[in-house]
Parts: C-alpha cells; structure tokens; sequence
C-alpha cells in the first residue's frame, strides 16, 4: 500500500470549509466535486458519473501536527 499525498488537496484554498468528493483513494487522488453542503458535492460527482466517491470535509483551519506517534 502507498502513501496518500493528500497536499494538494489540504493547500487549495478553495477547498477549505467544503466538501470534496474523490475519484479513489490512491497515491495522487483526484478531487471529481465540492461544494458548502455534502448533498450538493454528491450531487456534483453524480452528475459527473461517479455513484459511490470517496467523500471527506476539509476543515477550514489546517493546525500543524507534530508529535511522534
């Protein structure tokens, strides 16, 4: 299994505070639809042809994680 980069995704802006919807979890994931609302970003990745996306919310504020675990 590789690592997800989920990078670029968390660094665009106009992603934060939304829902995105994914084409599939792999190495470079593929944002298909977002919006302000989980139904609308659904509807969003239906219209496009995608009945079952990976769906996540990313949060407004991205805080740094440090610590070992």
């Amino acid at each position: 299994m590789s690592t997800i980069d989920m990078k670029k995704i968390y660094n665009n802006k106009s992603y934060r505070g939304n829902w995105v919807a994914l084409r599939s979890f792999t190495s470079d994931p593929e944002v298909i639809a977002y919006a302000k609302t989980l139904k609308e970003t659904l509807k969003k990745a239906d219209k496009k042809g995608f009945q079952h996306p990976v769906i996540m919310q990313i949060p407004k504020e991205i805080l740094p994680i440090i610590g070992i675990i």
